[in-house]
């Protein structure tokens, strides 16, 4: 049970950056519809990861756990309170996420409630920018990703103030480094941040040791976008 709350705790974490800080989007009309002409959540194949909105090609760790929706939807619905704590405004950002964004993937090492002091995990999450014309690339979107986790409920060791760019085959991302002790365990976090098609793409990983982070990599390394 507890190695599942670090779980909950790391996967709200990397989703309320999804709700960002365009809430008062939702004012404005029925905007940021997931369903827009041509999105998708994309597709798997023996490990592989296609994208074809997005134009993504991905690999995922071999015998990881792949998270279907359903499975994703429950998990960030059990971790809320984590994070939010009695927060009234952080509450009501994470019920906004589902307005304007999409989890993609989600992926552990072990099946959840396996038997390990932690599980380390995977994902990568979109969201529409459609009403947020100052997001120019994946700073400016950390930068407001940043604001939400320093309000959060949760107590951080460190968190980035400024971004690193990057470019992963050719495409530019701007990173963020987080860390919490939480039940005893120093939980570390790397974010990658892009734009593409008007979205924002976050790749998130979540580790506690050097091997479990060295094969995450493996999988940032294999994006490749059609550029």
């Amino acid at each position: 049970m507890e190695s599942h709350t670090k779980q909950l705790c790391t996967l709200m974490i990397a989703t309320v950056i999804s709700a960002c800080n365009f809430q008062n989007q939702k004012a404005s009309g029925p905007v940021n519809d997931l369903k827009a002409q041509g999105f998708d959540y994309g597709r798997f194949n023996n490990g592989h990861y296609h994208n074809s909105f997005f134009e993504l090609d991905m690999d995922l760790p071999s015998q990881w756990v792949l998270q279907s929706q359903t499975q994703t939807e429950h998990i960030m619905k059990s971790g809320e309170a984590i994070i939010a704590g009695n927060d009234q405004n952080m509450q009501a950002a994470i019920k906004e996420i589902d307005v304007a964004s999409a989890n993609l993937v989600t992926v552990f090492q072990y099946e959840l409630g396996a038997a390990v002091n932690y599980n380390p995990n995977l994902m990568l999450l979109a969201e529409n920018l459609k009403h947020a014309e100052g997001v120019k690339n994946g700073a400016d979107y950390l930068f407001h990703s940043r604001k939400l986790l320093m309000q959060s409920a949760l107590k951080f060791e460190h968190v980035d103030d400024s971004f690193d760019r990057i470019l992963i085959n050719g495409k530019e991302f701007y990173t963020m480094h987080v860390s919490l002790n939480y039940m005893g365990l120093e939980i570390k976090q790397i974010y990658y941040s892009t734009i593409q098609s008007n979205f924002s793409l976050s790749l998130i990983l979540s580790y506690v040791t050097e091997e479990q982070k060295s094969e995450l990599m493996k999988s940032l390394n294999s994006m490749r976008f059609k550029i």
